[in-house]
């Protein structure tokens, strides 16, 4: 029994240590206890760790460095959104007329004059096809011609479809021939060399409109504006008139009223495009009917020769003056 007894002290006192070094963690004094191999399996939380309850192999937790994953101070940016200021709306003037600087001012149509004087300011001289120059002051147009002016042959071959042609002994030249852009060519060319830059082509009516924008095309290619001339009068008015190098209308007694007129640049694109009633002899009566009605529409003017057929030009209706752009927006605002 006491040998018994003996032997089961001897193995306590053996396995003591033993079981002693089972619960103990191995020191490792080259390991720091922040090192991630201690904590190889563990998962990672994204969110604040809570503080462990203390430990003996832990250090106080003053002296514990902040953990890798520690949430940082996030800097908040407030945007303090603008007060919107309302303004009033700017109002921009019609480009077609405040860029047009024929529109509000009366026509002189004296083609039928080789002195058609110095001209005026604020006023549009046409002058004849024997003019070699511009007016001095104002804006001047040429007159031009789709006919043979001075019936020479030159630029055949011709028609004979057109009363007007026979009436003035002009030639009507075929659009078909190498005339037709022959003697268009030879105005423009002096035209340019004078120094004009509107051109009025006369007797369109003679013609289609194809042919009549293919001399407005023409026209443009030498930097010559052109005046649409008795527009009603050609098949195809709205296109003529709706042509971008048309930059004024002129139209005779029996070519139309303002009514009509007003109609045909409104159907064009230009309601705004300023038309000017030009009689002669006769037409004096005319001149006077469509007065009143022309004073309804915007950018329309009568005058009449009494010097024969376009010697001079008394005003019976003038265009109104177009007011600035600066004027225009005071008054709007």
């Amino acid at each position: 029994m006491l040998k018994l007894l003996a032997g089961a002290l001897a193995g306590v006192t053996l396995t003591a240590p033993l079981w002693d070094n089972m619960w103990k963690r191995p020191k490792a004094p080259h390991v720091s206890i922040y090192d991630s191999a201690l904590y190889a399996g563990q998962q990672e939380s994204n969110i604040k760790r809570q503080e462990r309850a203390a430990a003996a192999w832990e250090p106080p937790w003053y002296d514990r460095c902040v953990p890798e994953n520690y949430p940082r101070r996030v800097h908040l940016v407030i945007f303090t959104p603008q007060t919107r200021q309302v303004t009033a709306p700017v109002r921009v003037p019609d480009r077609s007329t405040s860029l047009n600087p024929l529109t509000g001012k009366p026509l002189r149509y004296l083609i039928g004059t080789d002195s058609a004087g110095t001209g005026h300011d604020n006023e549009v001289t046409e002058v004849s096809y024997n003019a070699t120059a511009p007016v001095k002051r104002g804006i001047s147009i040429a007159y031009g011609n789709l006919f043979d002016e001075r019936n020479t042959g030159r630029y055949g071959p011709y028609l004979h479809t057109s009363d007007t042609a026979k009436q003035y002994n002009e030639g009507q030249i075929d659009p078909r021939g190498a005339g037709w852009e022959k003697n268009l060519r030879e105005q423009f060319e002096r035209r340019k060399k004078q120094g004009f830059e509107y051109i009025e082509l006369d007797n369109p009516d003679a013609y289609s409109s194809r042919d009549v924008i293919g001399a407005m095309d023409l026209a443009a290619s030498y930097g010559l504006k052109i005046i649409a001339k008795n527009p009603l009068l050609v098949k195809g008015a709205v296109e003529y008139v709706a042509h971008p190098n048309v930059y004024a209308i002129i139209v005779e007694k029996g070519a139309g009223n303002p009514r009509e007129m007003d109609a045909l640049r409104k159907k064009a694109g230009k309601p705004d495009l300023p038309v000017w009633f030009v009689a002669f002899g006769s037409g004096r009566s005319w001149a006077g009917s469509i007065a009143d009605a022309a004073k309804q529409h915007r950018h329309m003017g009568v005058t009449y020769s009494s010097a024969g057929e376009y010697g001079n030009a008394i005003d019976i209706v003038i265009p109104p003056a177009e007011r600035s752009a600066s004027a225009a927006t005071a008054s709007a605002n």
